[in-house]
């Protein structure tokens, strides 16, 4: 844990963070140890008992709500009731998003349909309601947005997943400039390979040598660390990210320059 605390006394909203080992906890878990206190959401709620737990073990305030980010009623009771129990929001930290691995001539109606639901019409909607809060309550904010490194690499079998953070790119860009003047700040991440909850049903991560051949398509030769993505979360909430937005940040071991580059 820092001993330099950059976010003591910001809030921060978390928004797929109830799994221990998806990198929503690993934001959540970053940001608390910063100093800022935590609210964290995820569809189930129960993981949500765990989460507050983790979180104020790290000596912050902490609180959990359900929520499905592609519903706009339950999104706004979200942070209706984050309001309530924290008082403000400073920095929210839009991170839920599903992934299915299939082949684009496979594609189900109800994958497409999860997909865009969760990666596009859920980043939008909590976007606009984060929007919505930091303007009311004053002091600008800081919204960021977990994308993918399949926003710039293109892989098979995911290609709706890729189209859904490629759309992130003018998605952050115009809430970048449309938000500039209340003094917020929109940036989005680009998580590589990381062995988190969400990647486990990869096909090619089934077997040690999938595992072996992936570990080998990466630069640095390992996977990333859901700790490792919530610490680039914290540059863009601190100070440190005051002067930067409508950027992305890869954080992919160097995938994205390996032989996957456009």
């Amino acid at each position: 844990m820092s001993t330099n605390k950059r976010l003591t006394g910001k809030v921060a909203l978390v928004t797929g963070a109830g799994d221990p080992r998806s990198i929503g906890r690993g934001i959540a878990r970053a940001l608390a140890d910063e100093g800022a206190d935590v609210i964290v959401n995820d569809i189930r709620s129960d993981w949500l008992s765990s989460a507050v737990k983790d979180i104020q073990a790290r000596g912050v305030r902490g609180a959990a709500f359900a929520a499905d980010v592609s519903k706009p009623d339950q999104v706004a009771a979200l942070f209706a009731d984050a309001v309530a129990a924290l008082g403000r929001i400073d920095i929210v930290a839009s991170n839920a998003g599903i992934i299915r691995w299939e082949k684009f001539l496979d594609i189900t109606p109800e994958n497409l349909r999860a997909m865009v639901d969760v990666n596009l019409k859920g980043n939008i909607i909590v976007c606009r309601a984060a929007a919505k809060q930091m303007i009311a309550q004053g002091g600008g904010g800081r919204i960021v947005i977990t994308s993918s490194v399949q926003a710039s690499i293109h892989f098979p079998i995911t290609p709706v997943y890729g189209a859904t953070k490629r759309a992130m790119f003018p998605l952050v860009g115009a809430l970048a400039i449309e938000l500039a003047p209340h003094n917020i700040t929109v940036n989005h991440i680009g998580p590589g390979w990381v062995q988190s909850a969400l990647n486990d049903p990869e096909p090619g991560q089934q077997t040690e040598e999938g595992i072996e051949a992936t570990r080998q398509s990466v630069p640095l030769k390992r996977a990333g660390l859901i700790e490792e993505m919530g610490r680039a979360v914290v540059y863009y909430a601190s100070a440190d990210g005051d002067y930067v937005t409508g950027t992305y940040l890869r954080l992919d071991g160097g995938l994205g320059i390996s032989k996957y580059t456009l």
